[in-house]
């Protein structure tokens, strides 16, 4: 996954969108998430697949314009989620401490 990660942030740089500003990308990711849904609603797998692997390269490109690492981020997501308890209520994770407020 790094490998291709590089290569991403290469063919952004190549094109400039790393200079860009990461507002536009934000733009970018919330079109994409929007296609996703969509694809996911009709059933259409092949769509699904390919907006997933769009929401990831829009994400990596952010980071690079934002000087982060994809990876520490998914490092630091997992770290706080890792050890998480709660429980499923109708389909959805609720964390133990958002049961706790209720």
């Amino acid at each position: 996954m790094g490998d291709l990660i590089k290569e991403i942030q290469l063919w952004s740089i190549d094109r400039g969108l790393n200079k860009q500003a990461p507002a536009k990308q934000l733009l970018k990711l919330v079109e994409e998430v929007g296609e996703l849904s969509a694809a996911y609603n009709k059933q259409h797998t092949l769509d699904e697949i390919d907006s997933v692997g769009d929401i990831l390269v829009v994400l990596i490109i952010y980071c690079q314009q934002r000087g982060l690492s994809i990876e520490d981020c998914l490092e630091a997501a997992y770290e706080e989620i890792g050890g998480r308890k709660g429980k499923m209520i109708d389909g959805v994770f609720i964390k133990e401490a958002d049961l706790n407020d209720n």
